[in-house]
């Protein structure tokens, strides 16, 4: 079992930091800064994970490849990344994935339980189970960003942007394509991500885990979308746009927090007896409050169906 530990003098986790896109960019000088942003957090994190085993940097970087994987999307029908970059992306993703959702339920999930349910020795066994777990995967995934592939991964994509490698098999429609103004193009994708958000929206209530998951992930992709060409409108119309997006992608995301919980907690009580008590007492409780809280979806969905995209 990896024993490392997170030494109290790692990095800070790096967030995103804020896009300024200016309206005179055309979409190629566009995608060139939100790729770079993204880059810029993915490669901001890789000391706090490969070296520290921090977990907030592991998150951070996950985010930094969520944006990058929803910028390949939003600008695939002019810019397509190359094959190898994208199958290593889903690579990372894949190695820091199990990580993060031990984190999220170690840090987040169950201290919700055991603060509703005090006293409970089974939940400390638990927690013990799961940190151990934890522990291992987040040594793993450090191995990950410190192998020559994640170095590989990080230089190819700095050569792509610096050369503009998407010009090399694009036609001459497709150039003249990428000259067109961020602002004429920023406004179409976000009126087609609301729209896809839309058709998937509507049949919430008494949707099943697995419509509330497609939703959630129009949502997130909507959300990087919208932050994305932010600075392209008055913060005083996006903001209270984006608040609405937040709100219903955090409801969703807890309840996905809960499914994910659900068969992290099938992992650690297989053949562990110490944990199962403590397992089942889990089970029960995120299964209580699922039910309330996916009742409480439809009207977080109503409000934000009323929220209306900047213009």
């Amino acid at each position: 079992m990896d024993t490392a530990v997170r030494f109290p003098t790692s990095p800070a986790a790096v967030k995103a930091a804020p896009l300024a896109l200016s309206k005179r960019m055309n979409v190629e000088q566009a995608f060139q800064a939100i790729v770079r942003s993204c880059i810029d957090q993915v490669h901001g994190n890789e000391a706090g994970v490969a070296r520290y085993h921090d977990s907030e940097s592991l998150h951070q970087m996950r985010v930094g490849l969520r944006r990058l994987s929803a910028a390949f999307a939003l600008f695939g029908d002019l810019l397509q990344a190359p094959p190898a970059i994208k199958d290593d992306v889903g690579w990372l993703m894949d190695q820091l994935g199990p990580a993060r959702d031990w984190d999220v339920f170690i840090e987040a999930t169950l201290p919700r339980v055991v603060g509703a349910m005090p006293g409970h020795a089974e939940l400390d066994k638990l927690r013990v189970a799961a940190r151990e777990t934890s522990e291992t995967l987040i040594g793993h995934a450090g191995a990950a960003v410190s192998s020559a592939r994640f170095g590989r991964l990080l230089s190819a994509l700095e050569q792509w942007i610096a050369q503009r490698g998407w010009r090399d098999d694009i036609t001459a429609r497709g150039k003249a394509q990428l000259k067109v103004r961020v602002t004429v193009f920023g406004a179409a994708i976000l009126a087609q991500e609301q729209q896809r958000l839309q058709r998937r929206g509507r049949k919430l209530k008494g949707a099943d885990p697995a419509r509330r998951h497609r939703v959630r992930i129009a949502a997130k992709r909507t959300r990087y979308a919208a932050e994305f060409f932010a600075s392209l409108y008055r913060a005083r119309r996006m903001r209270p746009y984006l608040a609405a997006l937040a709100r219903l992608q955090d409801q969703l995301g807890w309840l996905n927090d809960a499914a994910v919980a659900q068969r992290l907690l099938d992992d650690a009580s297989a053949g562990n007896d110490e944990v199962r008590e403590g397992a089942a007492l889990v089970r029960g409780f995120l299964a209580a409050c699922a039910d309330r809280q996916a009742g409480d979806v439809p009207k977080t969905w109503k409000k934000f169906a009323k929220a209306k995209l900047p213009h």
